[in-house]
Order: structure tokens, then sequence, then C-alpha cells
């Protein structure tokens, strides 16, 4: 296979071969080996792949996320061997990066990447307190408890050989004291500082009680059903009760044990105290973010430093809103309806996988259907599912607010408001950078993500020399450091803004979101047209303006090499071009999904097309474009102009 080699090496099949949502190819490319030998294969692929080697199957590999090699041995046979290395493209970056190593350079490989282990796990460690036993969060007035590393030999290996621990306590009110006067909620913030100059930053939730009779309690928690390894939820409702008393041991034990049961303890301690009200911004995981938001503006001195972020302002002028046809409407769109129904039925009996799709043109509601059940039972419209990246373009939506108001630049370094980086230089990540995958970063959810309170102190120690804005490289740790920047500017968790300032205003009641802004968004085809229909109206909904449509284009998908010569993607702030030929259009406008969900925006034809499900299931390609094509007969051909 010959195609686009791109700057590190590997091949672009989107460059190759077009932008492809799902498809498939077969590299072949042959080794001459001087001797019969084992060898090491490292391939670095997004989506799984399968490798051949002379005929016969050497390895399988499912997804990877384009994080790193997977490697694996094969036997050379003297002379020619013949590779051929089937690639799937589902969601990521369609490309293929192949290297064969002798003994020699196996061993040199391995060598560093255990190394490079070892520092994530340095990047990783923990404080814990070290008495009455390890792992135990929980304290009792008089003194706070010592805090030690659990794996102190590797810290002191990469911070010069030494360390001290400097910390300071806050109560609950954000005072630091010097002892635990109350029960509640209390936090440390500590700063490690190496023989090398290194400095580690950490910061936790602890709860401190007199009274830890729960640890005796007998806990029966009530437990879901849980779709796994094909068990029908016909066979776990019967055994419901011992999975619940099982379930419920585990979560005493991470009550008593893990610094989450202090965080979930600190939260029903302060809605007692407070009076909160119940609610979906009322979270154990919110109140803590908010918390420790407002504890980073106290110890960076940024204290009421920076704007406030504006609600969605009223506006007299209304914007079109997703709307169900009226009668005399639907006499028009019967063929769209049948046939519609038609072919998400079949997709739905070929790929065994329940969906719902809503189709919208100028706000009105064309097409809105649920298909199929699974385990979990029928799966309706209302039904949240995993939409994995589609998570992207949300927190870009929230962050095009702050653009609009002028509270932080696409551009700005985020050293003017994260002091862990630098404002020039090679190492100087840019608001862009994060949300173009061109910040250095690589993964997923790695180091806590967002729910590490200092991830900006272990981000910056993970930046390799000369890797910011040199390559785009899929990941979501650029989202989680932009989430830090809104969260320090306004002293909440980015969930709570989330929720405040997209979700509710937009009335997204079937949406849920706490966990991470790369993914692990839930939400339905309905509540994500919404989002759509609010980028076709230019940043409004309703009487509702979130963001001016000069904001808009300014996050929509541009040439990075424009800022960042060499990398030749197209990509915005949270948004991308998704395939053009489906629906017939130059820019459909959206963002891809692992769990094969759709969000496409297609300005030139005022439409939106969202589809949810849990996974792609069978032959989601023939499916999805089955329906595409109807939606491109029936709707885009119906409103072309004439000629």
């Amino acid at each position: 296979m010959v195609g686009h080699i791109d700057r590190a090496g590997a091949i672009d099949f989107n460059k190759t071969l077009g932008q492809k949502d799902m498809a498939l190819v077969y590299a072949q490319f042959e080794v001459n080996a001087s001797e019969a030998e084992e060898a090491m294969f490292l391939v670095s692929v997004a989506d799984g792949a399968k490798i051949y080697l002379n005929g016969e199957v050497v390895h399988t590999s499912f997804g990877g996320m384009g994080r790193s090699y997977l490697h694996f041995y094969a036997d050379l046979e003297e002379g020619r061997n013949n590779v051929v290395i089937k690639v799937p493209n589902r969601d990521w970056g369609w490309r293929l990066a192949v290297k064969i190593l002798d003994t020699e350079q196996a061993a040199l490989y391995l060598a560093d990447a255990e190394e490079e282990d070892e520092y994530q796990k340095f990047l990783s460690s923990e404080l814990k307190i070290s008495r009455p036993r390890i792992n135990d969060p929980r304290f009792r007035l008089g003194r706070f408890p010592e805090l030690v590393f659990e794996n102190p030999q590797i810290v002191s290996k990469y911070l010069g050989g030494s360390y001290r621990i400097q910390t300071r306590w806050f109560d609950g009110d954000l005072e630091e004291v010097r002892y635990p006067k109350s029960p509640g909620r209390y936090a440390y913030y500590a700063e490690i500082e190496g023989a090398n100059g290194i400095t580690l930053k950490r910061s936790a939730t602890l709860f401190c009680s007199e009274d830890w009779r729960g640890q005796f309690q007998r806990l029966d928690a009530s437990l879901d059903y849980i779709d796994v390894n094909e068990i029908p939820k016909s066979v776990w409702e019967p055994h419901e009760g011992a999975i619940g008393e099982y379930a419920g041991s585990i979560l005493q034990s991470s009550i008593m044990f893990q610094e989450e049961g202090s965080v979930l303890m600190a939260f029903a301690d302060e809605v007692s105290k407070k009076k909160l009200s119940p609610g979906p911004n009322t979270t154990p995981r919110i109140l803590d973010g908010d918390y420790h938001a407002k504890l980073k503006q106290k110890i960076l001195g940024v204290e009421n430093k920076y704007p406030k972020l504006k609600r969605p302002a009223y506006t007299e002028k209304k914007a079109l809103e997703l709307t169900p046809l009226s009668r005399s409407q639907v006499n028009g769109y019967k063929d769209l309806q049948s046939e519609l129904i038609e072919a998400a039925n079949q997709w739905m009996e070929e790929g065994g996988e329940p969906f719902d799709i809503l189709v919208a043109h100028k706000g009105n509601i064309l097409f809105h259907g649920s298909f199929g059940e699974n385990g979990y039972g029928k799966f309706t419209a209302e039904t949240p599912t995993e939409i994995a990246s589609i998570t992207k373009l949300l927190t870009g939506m929230l962050f095009a607010q702050f653009v609009d108001q002028g509270i932080i630049g696409i551009d700005d370094p985020v050293g003017l408001y994260l002091p862990e980086f630098p404002l020039t230089g090679p190492n100087a990540v840019t608001l862009r950078h994060c949300f173009t995958h061109t910040s250095g970063f690589t993964g997923h959810a790695q180091f806590e993500g967002v729910h590490n309170h200092w991830l900006e102190n272990t981000l910056a120690l993970s930046i390799k020399d000369k890797t910011v804005g040199k390559a785009h490289v899929y990941n979501g740790m650029g989202y989680e450091l932009a989430g830090k920047v809104m969260e320090v500017v306004t002293g909440k968790s980015v969930f709570r803004l989330l929720r405040e300032y997209l979700y509710d205003p937009l009335e997204m009641s079937d949406t849920v979101h706490d966990w991470d802004l790369g993914f692990s968004s839930q939400s339905t085809a309905y509540d994500l047209a919404k989002v759509g229909q609010l980028m076709l109206n230019g940043g409004s909904y309703g009487n509702l303006q979130f963001f001016s449509s000069e904001t808009l284009e300014k996050i929509l998908p541009i040439d990075l090499n424009e800022f960042y010569p060499g990398v030749n993607r197209e990509w915005g702030i949270g948004i991308n071009y998704q395939d053009r030929s489906k629906l017939m259009a130059d820019k459909v406008v959206g963002h891809g999904s692992a769990t094969s969900n759709t969000f496409w925006v297609v300005p030139e034809h005022d439409l939106v097309v969202t589809q949810t499900r849990r996974r792609a299931g069978r032959n989601f390609g023939t499916g999805f474009g089955r329906v595409m094509e109807v939606v491109k007969k029936r709707v885009v051909d119906k409103h072309l102009p004439a000629e």
C-alpha cells in the first residue's frame, strides 16, 4: 500500500483515499530477512488491526485509540516475507505505522517502554494517609493526619533522590486551618519539592468525623442490570438480592477506605448543613469540583480576577427551535417517514443494536424515532447512551461562550491562567492546541483527568520537548486541561458550567455528564439535535443567544497548517468535518464517536441529523449508508434549488 506519509512516518489513509466514516483497507508490504529469526512487530493503529505474515494470522488487535504502538513477536523466514495488515476505520484518525525490530532493537525498545511506564507511575503518584492504615482517608478531631506516597521509591527517583512535602489544610469554608476543629469537609493542598527542583502538586478532599459507626453497617445496594458478556436481564433479575448484597460490601469498602468515600460523606454533610435542594447540579462530583476550583483560585491568588461568565442572553428576536411538523406539513413527508422507518428497521434487524435517530430541516423535526431493544429493554427516544467523543463538541460549545465574552482567547497560552505552563517557547500550550489535538498530549482519561485538581502540574511534567504544535495526535487530555482553565477562571466545577450554561438552558433533560470532557457524556438524538440547531442558528436557540455568529466562525474547522506548519488537518474547537459524500454537501460539520453515534450539521441545507446507540453493531456502515441515502433523496434533493 503506497499512500500519503505524514510527519510521524505513518500512512494517512484519509489523505490517500479521502475522508471515510466506516471503511476497511488492506496494506501489504514485504520484509527481506537475511536469516530466519524472531522479530518484534510494532504497529500503530487507532481502531484495531489484523496482521497476516506469510498467509497466517499472527496478531489481532481491537481498538487502541492511537495512543501508542502495540507490539508482538513473530517468526520471519529467511528471504522474502509477505505482510498484510487489515485496517478498519470507525472514528479515530485512520493511520498506520509499522516498525520491525530485531532482538537487540527489541530489547532497547522494551527498556525504553519500561522507563516510560515507570515515569507515568511517578506522574500518577498520589498522597495517602499513613495512619492508622494506608489508604484510609478517615480522621478525627484534634490533628491532621500525616500524608505519604504509596510508592516513595519511584517518587524519590524522579525528584532527584529526595523530597519534602509541604502541606496546607483548609476547612469546608476554604479557611486555612492548623487543626480540625469540627467534623465535616477538609482538604489539603501539598507541594512536594524535589532535590532536583521539580515540584509536584496534589490536593484532595478528606472527611473528619467523630462517629464512624457506619463502618459496621451492613449495606445492601440496589444495582441496575449491567449488560456484560451477553448475560440476559432475565438471568440477572432473580439474583438481584445476592448481587445487591455484594455490591453493598464493595460500596462499604469504598466509602471507608477510598478518597471517593470522603467526597461522598462530605457531600452528605454539606447538603445537610446547607439544606441544599436535590437536582442535577447538586451531586458529589459537582460540589467537590466547585470546592477545589475555588481553592485553586485562593492558592493562586486569582479570586475575583476574571470577569464573570454571563448566562446565555435573552433576545427579542427568536431563533429557530426544534419543532414537530404540523398536520399540514406531515403529508409532505410521508415518503420520508415510511422509507426511513423501513431502512431503520432493516438496520436494526441486520445490525442487532437499537438506536434512535432525528432529522430536522430548518428547525422542523421531519423524523424522530427509536428502534429495537437489547438486554436493557426497549430503546426509547429518552434513553441516554454514551456518545463518546461527541462530548468534545459539547465541551467546545461551552468554551465558545468564554471566547464570545472575551474572557478566554482561543490562542491564549494556558500559562495565562495556569502558571505551570510557560507563556512562550516550545512548550507554551495554547487553548487552540488543547482543542485541536496539537498540544503534544496523548490518551484519554489519564492521571484522573479533570478530577485531578492539579492536572496542569502533571501534564506540564508530561510534555516532551518539541512536540507542542508539531503534530495532530488525537487525545482527550487537551480538553481536560481546557476544563481546568475554565474552572480556575470561574471558581466552578466544569460540569456545573456545562449544566448551567449549556444543558439546562437548552433543556437537555436526558443528558448526563459528570466524568470526562473528551468522552463520557450520555445523551439522546433529540438533545444533541438541539445543539445542532444552535449551531445552524449561528449560536442562538429560541430566545437565548449563547454566542455570536462571529464566534461560531472562529470555532469552526480550519486548516491547522496556517497555525502549525506541517500539520495538515482541518479541525476546530471540538468540531471537525464529517464524511461529505453522504449528504452531497461541501461541508458537514460535527464530530465522530467511538460508539458510532452521529452528530451532523449541514449548513448548506439547514439540516441536522443525529443518531445515538450504545455501540456500532453489525454492518454499521451498510445500515448507516442506507438511512442517509433516504435522507439525501427525500430531504436534500427535495430542497435543492432548481437549476
